[in-house]
């Protein structure tokens, strides 16, 4: 693995690491969900990367090795890094893998945002992970209540208070630039999540996606569930669309969770990803016993 930068759109230089399998016959850029570093991805990266997918992780501006001093004053949201960084990122992807077939893989908002991506049309498939709208009401209890007071009190009052969110206090990843907090609040607060606040133009590119998608979930997630994943879906209407909602159990687990796809305890789920990803004749891939189309 090497770590290196590459510019955004706009010339904004972002953190990125590199993992080159030694004959590779595909890459994945691995898109991050809200406040997570790279990092955390590493152990998913280096298990496709022995598996002959080169892999790249990043971090959108101002977080992690993106991150440029304070973030008091600094400009970025949600769809900056969609349309700038993860742009830009996957077309450094493609520049690094060549001929080679580009596969996305995003994790809850990375999951959200590919139709915003230019050039996303080049993925031969999509997986998402923890992938669903953010509506509070729809979160499950007691998730719910904390996400209650997040998005109607903590994120608007500390954005006010320091000019940016300071998210790593209640545990919610990296601390967030004041746009990306309070557009996501925003979002969060709507029955629609973000369909009335984009436009037509990007619900458009959104619908206009043809791709194989997995979308995978757990069912003690608190926040992508049986709700909020399916309304996700409705933005991607065109995809070849396979959702899979798995137990811990299933997987040997006690928890999963959000978060816990991307740690030790998931390989078999791993594997299946990989062969979701290179078989491309295979079509969706099998179902759980707990999966539904």
């Amino acid at each position: 693995m090497t770590d290196f930068t590459f510019a955004s759109t706009d010339g904004y230089e972002l953190a990125a690491s590199w993992f080159p399998a030694a004959r590779p016959r595909g890459g994945v850029l691995i898109s991050a969900g809200t406040g997570i570093r790279r990092q955390f991805y590493s152990r998913l990266a280096e298990f496709l990367q022995q598996r002959g997918l080169s892999v790249m992780t990043y971090d959108y501006r101002g977080i992690g090795g993106s991150r440029r001093g304070s973030l008091r004053g600094f400009q970025a949201d949600k769809l900056i890094w969609a349309e700038r960084d993860m742009t830009a990122a996957w077309a450094e992807l493609g520049q690094r893998t060549g001929e080679l077939p580009v596969y996305w893989l995003g994790h809850s908002l990375g999951g959200q945002m590919p139709g915003l991506v230019g050039g996303i049309e080049r993925a031969r498939a999509i997986c998402t992970v923890g992938t669903g709208v953010g509506i509070w009401w729809k979160m499950l209890k007691p998730y719910r209540w904390f996400c209650l007071f997040v998005w109607y009190l903590y994120m608007p009052l500390m954005t006010a208070l320091f000019g940016f969110a300071p998210a790593r206090l209640i545990r919610q990843g990296q601390d967030l630039p004041k746009g990306a907090a309070l557009q996501w609040s925003l979002w969060c607060r709507s029955k629609d999540y973000f369909g009335k606040h984009l436009g037509s133009f990007r619900l458009e590119r959104m619908a206009a996606l043809r791709q194989r998608w997995w979308s995978i979930g757990f069912t003690d997630d608190p926040i992508a569930n049986w709700q909020t994943i399916p309304q996700m879906m409705r933005f991607y209407p065109g995809v070849a669309l396979r959702f899979d909602m798995f137990t811990p159990g299933e997987l040997g687990l006690q928890a999963v969770g959000h978060h816990g796809f991307f740690r030790p305890g998931c390989e078999a789920l791993w594997e299946r990803l990989v062969g979701f990803f290179t078989n491309e004749n295979a079509g969706k891939p099998e179902s759980s016993d707990s999966g539904k189309a």
